[in-house]
């Protein structure tokens, strides 16, 4: 299990970007990742909501994935 936090930022103003979606794909197959909000125990919802801050986290099983931001 691997815990994966980040924030969003404007990209022409670096400002936090909150109530951003990030949807979490398994990059094998495109598909939705199933994803925690603890170390494998509480599933969480997938995409997850970015907070006032721009900031998100998850844990996800050991693997590659890749995000898709909106907002």
């Amino acid at each position: 299990m691997q815990k994966y936090f980040n924030a969003v930022a404007n990209a022409a103003t670096g400002l936090p970007v909150p109530n951003a979606s990030v949807q979490v794909l398994l990059l094998s197959t495109g598909l939705p990742a199933v994803i925690y909000a603890d170390n494998g125990v509480t599933p969480k919802v997938n995409p997850v909501t970015t907070d006032a801050q721009g900031y998100f986290d998850f844990y996800a099983a050991d693997g590659r994935y890749s995000m898709i931001i909106t907002g």
